[in-house]
């Protein structure tokens, strides 16, 4: 049997914001963060870094005011 990872990440809010708790994920597996981001880019979600450095934050786009990408 094999298994797979299916990674999501969850919107962390706009900047100076509360965490809306949005999730999205791909339904394919992908092998890291970085590729899982690069895919939903397209929908309008952003990654950015807190002033100072630490973890990279991601918002969705109802966080950021991008609209998602339809076609």
């Amino acid at each position: 049997m094999a298994t797979a990872a299916y990674l999501a990440i969850r919107c962390d809010g706009p900047p100076d914001g509360e965490p809306c708790g949005a999730e999205t994920h791909t339904p394919h597996p992908v092998t890291t963060h970085s590729e899982l981001r690069r895919i939903r880019r397209a929908d309008g979600w952003r990654t950015r870094r807190r002033q100072g450095g630490g973890p990279l934050l991601d918002a969705c786009p109802d966080c950021t005011g991008r609209t998602r990408n339809t076609s």
